[in-house]
């Protein structure tokens, strides 16, 4: 292929991204420093000091430092829970490797609000564990007691993130040159020496990196703490943003809060970037001389292995699974036990009358469904200009495309929200279903670029060039052979895009109204009014879309039928 076609293709891939870039400039970037510009408006007038006092006040110092601290001890407890799990899988043959690794993958496609729901059906005071061990103890009281405090967060927390530190600590370990280890045997060090002296050193790295990670996602979450916190003494940045903006009214310091996570997390961002590139060139792990043998499971390590995961499927499982159960179960009114029933979803479907929240719980999942859809049709080509710009060469327009890209993770949901709900409240109109979808595209934007942009670099130069060479154009060569091979990749975008937008409930919650509502707003309601029947039975729904998109995304994986 000549130099001419070569620089046409090479223009053809960067200008394919320009609308995408717009679109993303539009719905992101102008929200946002709409936002942020509003910290330094006080009475309508241009006020910086305004910003400065806020920064200043007692009470911002106060709230910062809590959301500091829960998130530093919900990173701790996730290592705790993390390390042991690594260790094994790295050293020893565990026979349920595939289980442990298949149940930690469940909280990656779990919703917030599913998270806090199990919480409070298998933690709650009336929980199946508080039931379980009255019934065993002959108690009358329950003995756990952890719901709306401390606790009760960073356990969520741990659960919702102790899988990151797990999966990319172990790949990070397992593919480690293994003979500095061997050359430590070799001069007479025991086991124990080496893993402190030679092998924890280079795992610190990866530790750090992944940590960094957790930290943020802990530092920005929202719903957990909203309402597992039980109350204002568990206030961190994200919900002081919410109840300024929503509850008080009070925008200007919303926005303020705003510029202050925001400059928080890029701090966090900084680090992050600076520990990952570091792990890049110290260890050259893929191309590793030696990699490390697993041992067959000693009897030692096969009861650890044991009690390690009966306790991830007890911690992770149990309450997802109480939430199915819970939705079949009501009080009789006979007697003090529950029966089963079907009483929920003949309420959430119409096919009995009820009054309240569960009135409107069906349009809800009409709701959640149409705007998940649209978000996934809108958001998959959109990716796919993104990656195809940013796929091959590492030049200086391919990696700011990356960048600016990526850009919406390192803005918590609830910031998004606030941008659009300023919008709104500019406009003078509740925006609607419309900003509720800009909403979710701008969340859900960089998953599907993920999901996209690896199967791109792994698509060989020399088919479009083969093709280009014949005669075709960079854009027929890109739709006849590059999308097809690039199908399942696609699908699985658009699966995931549909699926975080279907969950999603920070954003949503700020941007929610009467007209309105989708599943996640409508089970956090449920929750608010003690409504747990109902908010399990729309739990149960959310779950069995996480599970058909889990399902689906690994058969995508093991497909090959899109691939050469």
């Amino acid at each position: 292929m000549n130099k001419n076609k070569i620089d046409n293709r090479n223009l053809y891939e960067k200008v394919i991204a320009l609308p995408s870039l717009l679109l993303l400039f539009v719905i992101f970037l102008l929200p946002l420093i709409s936002t942020l510009s509003r910290a330094f408006i006080l009475d309508n007038k241009l006020n910086i000091s305004s910003f400065f006092n806020i920064i200043k006040e007692p009470y911002t110092l106060r709230i910062l430092l809590f959301t500091i601290n829960q998130a530093f001890f919900s990173t701790l407890l996730s290592i705790v829970i993390a390390l042991p799990g690594s260790y094994l899988l790295v050293n020893y043959n565990i026979k349920g490797r595939k289980l442990i690794l298949a149940v930690c993958t469940i909280p990656f496609v779990l919703p917030a609000i599913l998270v806090i729901l199990g919480f409070v059906t298998f933690y709650g005071n009336n929980g199946f564990l508080n039931i379980l061990l009255m019934k065993i103890f002959n108690l009358s009281e329950p003995p756990l007691k952890i719901l709306y405090s401390y606790k009760a967060i960073i356990i969520a927390h741990a659960f919702y993130n102790f899988p990151i530190i797990l999966v990319l600590l172990t790949t990070f370990w397992e593919n480690l040159d293994y003979k500095l280890e061997l050359s430590s045997f070799v001069f007479g060090a025991s086991k124990f020496q080496t893993f402190i002296n030679i092998t924890l050193p280079r795992l610190i790295v990866s530790l750090i990196s992944s940590s960094l990670l957790v930290f943020l996602f802990c530092f920005t979450s929202f719903s957990i703490i909203l309402v597992l916190g039980g109350g204002p003494k568990y206030t961190t940045m994200e919900v002081e943003i919410y109840r300024r903006a929503r509850i008080s009214m009070d925008l200007n310091s919303a926005a303020s809060y705003a510029l202050i996570s925001i400059l928080f997390c890029i701090i966090i961002l900084i680090f992050y970037n600076i520990i990952q590139r570091k792990m890049n060139t110290k260890e050259n792990i893929y191309n590793s001389v030696y990699k490390k043998e697993k041992k067959p499971v000693s009897k030692i390590g096969l009861v650890l292995s044991i009690i390690y995961t009966i306790f991830i499927i007890l911690f992770v499982l149990s309450p997802i699974i109480s939430i199915i159960i819970k939705s079949f179960l009501a009080s009789n009114s006979r007697s003090a036990n529950s029966i089963f029933t079907l009483k929920w979803y003949k309420q959430l479907f119409g096919l009995s009358s009820t009054t309240g929240v569960m009135k409107s719980s069906f349009i809800s999942i009409i709701n959640s469904l149409k705007i998940a859809f649209i978000v996934a049709i809108i958001s998959t080509p959109l990716s796919l200009s993104l990656a195809v710009a940013a796929k091959r060469d590492k030049s200086n327009s391919s990696i700011l495309i990356e960048l600016l890209s990526m850009l919406p993770l390192a803005v918590s949901s609830v910031i998004i929200g606030l941008g659009y709900y300023l919008i709104s409240a500019k406009l003078k109109s509740d925006g609607g279903l419309i900003l509720v979808i800009l909403a979710h595209l701008v969340i859900v934007l960089p998953f599907n670029i993920r999901a996209i942009t690896p199967e791109i670099r792994k698509l060989p130069n020399s088919l479009v060039s083969s093709a280009m060479t014949l005669g075709a154009t960079p854009f027929r060569a890109f739709l006849s052979i590059e999308v097809p091979l690039l199908k399942s990749s696609l699908i699985s975008g658009a699966i995931f895009a549909f699926a975080i937008s279907m969950g999603e409930v920070n954003a949503t919650l700020i941007l929610a109204n009467s007209s309105i509502t989708t599943i996640p707003v409508t089970m956090y309601r449920l929750i608010g009014s003690y409504n747990f029947g109902g908010a399990c039975a729309l739990g149960t729904i959310l779950i069995l879309v996480c599970t058909i998109v889990f399902v689906s995304s690994e058969y995508l994986k093991k497909d090959n039928r899109f691939y050469l």
